[in-house]
């Protein structure tokens, strides 16, 4: 009886979670490398106060992953992944960053609202070209999109906290 609770529980959970794309090759593709390193980054106390000031929100983890695009041993870009809760469940965002550190795009690669709440390519692409130097703030610099204000302020947060992530332990 436990288990077939369980397992409906999971069924009907699994089904809102969407899981939208593979990190590894969203970097690949993006920076058109050869391969794509992965670094698990954990930050000392310092860094997460850091962090917290320059991306201007409560920082939660100290665990964070980049996937490095590289071709031979030069680096092409990262691919940052920040996990942002949008109402009550999270958005996970795969924000890619130029070596220069300006973003090229931002992929969503998990999303556990329901699917309205996403928000669309074109409002993602208002965050090209953006760096730490930019404010990034929504209402501001960011403009709001109709149905998913949470969802704007999520992906907002988590460009803020990706570049300024990258400015801290790749300066």
């Amino acid at each position: 009886m436990i288990k077939t609770v369980l397992s409906l529980l999971l069924i009907a959970t699994s089904s809102f979670a969407q899981v939208l794309g593979d990190p590894v090759a969203l970097t690949q593709r993006t920076f058109g490398s050869q391969s794509v390193e992965i670094e698990n980054i954990i930050l000392s106390n310092a860094q997460v106060a850091q962090l917290s000031k320059a991306s201007m929100q409560k920082i939660e983890s100290k665990l964070y992953r980049i996937y490095v695009a590289k071709s031979g041993a030069k680096t092409l870009g990262y691919g940052v992944l920040m996990n942002n809760k949008v109402r009550t469940k999270n958005a996970i965002g795969l924000y890619l960053i130029s070596t220069d550190g300006k973003m090229k795009s931002i992929e969503i690669v998990a999303f556990y609202e329901p699917k309205e709440y996403l928000p669309t390519s074109t409002w993602l692409n208002v965050f090209d070209n953006k760096s730490a130097k930019d404010t990034l703030k929504l209402y501001q610099d960011i403009p709001t999109t109709t149905g998913a204000t949470l969802s704007a302020r999520a992906i907002t947060d988590g460009a803020r906290g990706a570049l300024a992530l990258l400015e801290i332990v790749k300066p």
